[in-house]
């Protein structure tokens, strides 16, 4: 026991400084240990005087290791076992519970757990030796390790070759699974090898399986070399191949292996094994097809099964002899858009050369025209592709079709001779005979597979598969039993192609049943542009659009989605695929809206650019249905104003046109006792009148002869000048114009236009010729002057008028018995009211009423 102790004591002060506090040491030190094992430490207390076992404790990580795991060795000694699990590094601590003023925290001691896998056995050696030049000096191998590795403990391999019955042997060490053994001086050929790898690490070793076999099984040579491929003229159907083995016989027994490929095919043809012995080196190719463009390889192995064939050698071309054609040419026609159809024919399958030229005949199908009288046309080629087949073909000819049917023939010629002949019958459309039955067309990898039902009326020798992009033409055939086929060309995506299938009836070409088909759908690469039809309405638009040009389609369109809106308001509708134009309803009046469309396929979408219009204000017919209405009603109202003027007449006459009287019937002099009434007829031409003008004589009862005599100066003087006072005025040129007084005598009248209206006048005098009138009287005088005031309606009745006027001429006498008597005149006078001049006033005062203020006074008036 103290010898373990002393070990453990010494081990303490040899290890290298680790996280540690104290008096405690941890054995043993950094330990690498096997994940999923048990591992146990050791804690051991140095120099603790107050420590004892019973004081310590373990902690892995942050994790106190609980104390059933703990073995108490001694009272200074403590162990604990734990299990390794994870990769991960841990620490690993034993602590002291008791504390001292010199170590206050208690004292610490860890050690680092490191973590790590045994090593696996390898597993799959394998070895190669490798051909340099003529000699063989190296050996590779390689291996499949196994189990898990850590950083902590990584493995290495040691490669070990051991010829037998010899005392050579070779080693090499790596950390990667393959190795090579460099400068074997000479390689052991024909003796045995014992081939193994070991590979170990910290925690222990493995070994593999051991590899034994002879040393040429492992010998991989290089290729035969140089390969020649011989072409003879009188064996057009083979082809004579020669070469150089790697390595002489001597050291290794060869066996080869030949393939070949022709112009055209993509797949390789391989010789047998069993045709091709040992240690050759020259084979024949039989069974070739002739004129054709050979491609050949050759490689070699050990003649013992061995696992390592020679890579193959470079490519060998030469052509085969050529013979005639061994089938027809491939004839076909083309119908172009302006209706003439063009003849084309590729080259036979099996050209067995090149094709030089073609021979062809066309003869109409009429029953007059004799078997054989069409003459052979030859048709030179200088494109013609050797081995047909190729997709290429030859125009041979452009014809236009008549109402007759139309036998083609055509041979193809290469140097050798003539193949077969081809013939086909072009028919009139109105008797194509019948087409095939539900066909359909799918992707089928990167082909279009086709299937479709024979005609049930008649049976078909063969058919004809054509597919089209635009103005490109393709065709191949099928037999006749077939109802299935994939097109060989080389197909694009996103392309649509027209699949068409042809009947053939013995040579008449039948009607063919067409599909569009897509190898891969995509999505559109743009959208369709919409614009507005004509004009917008008030509450609906017309739009249309265009399709997308077949070859941005990408895809086929399943349907249109329209998506309009005016503000915030986003409205969409979905419309079939073979629609373009569509009416928008519902719209609000004087409403700008913004519209696109979205084509759509089953791969996805693609908006069109924005269209917007404005609808109109009014909707169609609403403002001829105004003008209409506006027209009616003012037919309507003009209507009734006609009737009206019709039944009110004299009312519209007199209110319009107001009728002014003649004033020579004027009876406004009849008033006054000095001068009778003197008519004047109204001169020609002229519009005469005149107006009485009422004066109320107030205060006054009498008038004395003094005054009569100055109103008769008064009425001489105005007479006698003319145009003095403007009374009296016409519009006859310079017809005169006559005053009237204010006596009792009539005067002359004048006459007057019917657009001056003349006024009376009562003129004030203070005196005549310096005489001084009484102071009860006040002199009146009448003029008149001129107006365009319309007259009253007493003057628009001259009976009234001459009525007034004869009462007025007695008005005199009866206003002086009535002063005389204090009583009232008899009858109604005309009177005037007359504007009294104040005495004492020197200037004449003038009042001047217009002619329709005549009114004939009442019978019963009294002058105040």
């Amino acid at each position: 026991m103290v010898p373990g102790m002393l070990w453990m004591l010494l081990f303490a002060c040899l290890v290298p400084a680790s996280p540690a506090r104290g008096n405690l040491v941890v054995v043993p030190q950094s330990p690498v240990l096997e994940i999923g094992s048990n591992f146990t430490a050791t804690c051991v207390i140095v120099n603790g005087k107050d420590l004892t076992a019973n004081d310590l404790y373990w902690n892995l990580s942050k994790t106190t290791v609980p104390e059933e795991h703990y073995t108490k060795i001694n009272s200074t000694a403590v162990s604990v076992t734990i299990a390794v699990t994870g990769e991960k590094k841990e620490w690993l601590y034993c602590h002291s519970r008791r504390v001292s003023p010199i170590n206050p925290r208690g004292s610490t001691h860890g050690i680092l757990l490191k973590k790590a896998y045994p090593p696996g056995k390898p597993e799959n050696l394998s070895c190669q030796a490798t051909q340099e030049k003529s000699l063989i000096d190296s050996m590779s191998c390689w291996w499949d390790p196994s189990g898990r590795q850590t950083s902590d403990a990584p493995t290495t391999y040691t490669l070990t070759v051991v010829v037998l019955l010899s005392e050579r042997n070779y080693t090499q060490e790596t950390n990667k699974n393959t190795v090579s053994i460099e400068k074997m001086e000479v390689y052991p050929f024909h003796m045995n090898l014992d081939i193994w790898v070991e590979a170990h690490n910290i925690l222990g070793r493995a070994e593999s399986e051991h590899l034994q076999q002879e040393a040429d099984w492992f010998v991989k040579t290089n290729p035969p070399s140089p390969i020649k491929v011989i072409s003879e003229e009188s064996f057009p159907t083979s082809l004579l191949t020669r070469w150089t083995p790697p390595i002489h016989e001597t050291y290794m027994q060869l066996v080869y292996e030949i393939r070949l490929c022709a112009q055209g095919d993509h797949n390789w043809t391989y010789v047998p094994l069993t045709d091709t012995g040992k240690n050759i080196n020259s084979f024949r190719l039989q069974k070739l097809r002739p004129g054709t463009l050979y491609t050949v390889q050759v490689r070699c192995r050990n003649a013992r099964p061995g696992p390592y064939w020679s890579n193959w050698s470079a490519n060998a071309t030469n052509t085969t002899a050529e013979d005639k054609p061994s089938s027809k040419p491939n004839l076909w026609k083309i119908v172009t858009k302006d209706g003439w159809v063009q003849l084309v024919a590729k080259d036979p399958k099996f050209s067995n050369g090149r094709i030089t030229s073609f021979d062809l005949k066309i003869e109409p199908l009429n029953d007059n025209l004799k078997n054989g009288s069409a003459v052979w046309e030859k048709i030179l080629v200088n494109t013609s592709a050797t081995g047909g087949g190729s997709g290429g073909h030859n125009l041979l000819k452009r014809v236009l079709l008549n109402d007759k049917p139309m036998k083609i023939s055509v041979t193809a010629i290469n140097s050798v001779g003539a193949s077969p002949s081809a013939s086909l019958v072009i028919p009139v459309k109105t008797f194509e005979p019948p087409p095939v039955e539900d066909l359909e067309v799918r992707p089928h990898g990167d082909q279009l597979e086709l299937r479709w039902k024979p005609s049930g009326r008649r049976a078909a020798s063969e058919f004809v598969l054509e597919w089209t992009i635009g103005d490109q033409v393709d065709w191949q055939r099928e037999s006749r039993g077939t109802t299935r086929g994939l097109i060989e060309g080389n197909l694009e995506r996103f392309v649509c192609y027209n699949i068409s299938v042809y009947p053939i009836y013995s040579g008449w070409i039948g009607k063919p049943l067409t599909k569009q088909a897509f190898l891969e759908q995509g999505v559109p690469s743009e959208g369709p542009v919409v614009v507005v039809k004509d004009r917008p309405g008030h509450n609906e638009a017309v739009l249309v659009w265009k399709e997308i040009p077949q070859h941005k389609r990408r895809g086929f369109i399943t349907n249109y989605t329209i998506f309009y809106s005016s503000g915030s308001n986003l409205h969409s509708i979905t419309v079939p695929a073979n629609v373009t134009s569509y009416s928008l309803r519902s719209l609000s009046g004087n409403t700008k809206y913004d519209t696109w469309i979205v084509a759509s396929t089953i791969k996805g979408s693609a908006r069109g650019f924005n269209h917007s219009f404005t609808t109109q204000k009014y909707a169609a017919g609403e403002i001829e249905a105004i003008v209409v209405g506006v027209s009616l009603l003012f037919f309507f109202i003009v209507l009734i104003m006609m009737l009206l003027c019709i039944y009110k007449e004299d009312v519209i006459k007199k209110s319009l046109w107001p009728q002014i009287p003649n004033p020579g019937e004027s009876t406004i002099g009849n008033w006054s006792p000095d001068y009778p009434i003197k008519a004047e007829s109204p001169k020609d031409n002229c519009v005469s009148g005149i107006t009485v003008l009422t004066v109320d004589v107030c205060d006054i009862k009498c008038v004395s002869e003094d005054d009569k005599a100055s109103l008769t100066l008064k009425r001489d003087k105005y007479l006698s000048e003319e145009h003095s006072s403007g009374i009296g005025g016409s519009s006859c040129m310079s017809s005169p114009r006559h005053s009237v007084s204010d006596s009792d005598e009539g005067s002359d009248v004048a006459d007057t236009t019917a657009s001056t209206v003349q006024y009376s006048s009562v003129v004030a005098v203070s005196g005549y010729k310096g005489q001084t009138p009484s102071s009860k009287l006040t002199q009146v005088i009448f003029s008149r002057s001129e107006s365009t005031q319309p007259l009253l309606d007493s003057e628009e009745h001259p009976d009234e008028v001459m009525v007034g006027s004869r009462q007025s001429q007695n008005a005199p006498q009866e206003a002086s018995l009535t002063e005389e008597g204090g009583g009232q005149p008899a009858g109604g006078a005309l009177d005037f009211d007359p504007i009294m001049e104040e005495p004492g006033t020197s200037e004449e005062s003038h009042l001047v009423a217009p002619a329709s203020t005549y009114m004939p006074q009442p019978s019963g008036y009294r002058p105040q």
